[in-house]
């Protein structure tokens, strides 16, 4: 296994537990959160691409995906302050990312049981999201960051267990 790929569950893993439990702390300070959260996972992204030769999403482009990705949670740490408004914007790239992911979920070779487990994970996220920017209030921005907890392990695991069993099949195959 890829040591990159660890400490990336080890980071996900400890974030999602200080989110779980810092939940509502974490709602009233969204802004710091979510352009952290965006940040980290853009350089994380680049990071990946960098380190390890992960293949980037969008064709190639992956490296101008994550930083953009950087670029919106600076944005968000220096210049937006309404809740609302950043509800809006975390709701409508959660959209964006979760979109990508099922459309990676179709192209790539996922274990089966790990495709399913991520694309209902995708579908709850954004059907969250889209009531986040329907009525972008405390409840659904609470409701969001326990499907953000969800997301953060299973982005960081995923990888490895997929990993871990298409090698089992590959073997069992021989």
């Amino acid at each position: 296994m890829k040591l990159f790929n660890w400490i990336k569950v080890i980071v996900y893993v400890i974030c999602s537990i200080l989110i779980l439990v810092f939940a509502n702390f974490f709602v009233d300070h969204l802004r710091i959160f979510i352009g952290i959260l965006m940040t980290l996972y853009g350089a994380v992204g680049i990071l990946g691409i960098a380190i390890e030769k992960i293949k980037p999403i969008y064709n190639g482009h992956g490296f101008v995906f994550n930083f953009l990705e950087i670029l919106l949670g600076v944005i968000i740490l220096a210049l937006v302050d309404g809740f609302q408004t950043i509800c809006i914007i975390w709701a409508t790239w959660s959209i964006f990312r979760e979109t990508i992911e099922i459309r990676e979920i179709i192209e790539r070779k996922l274990h089966s049981a790990l495709a399913i487990i991520s694309f209902i994970e995708s579908i709850a996220v954004i059907v969250i999201s889209i009531l986040l920017i329907k009525n972008p209030v405390c409840h659904h921005a609470t409701i969001h960051t326990y499907l953000l907890c969800v997301e953060l392990v299973m982005a960081g695991s995923i990888p490895i267990l997929n990993s871990f069993l298409l090698k089992k099949v590959n073997n069992e195959e021989d």
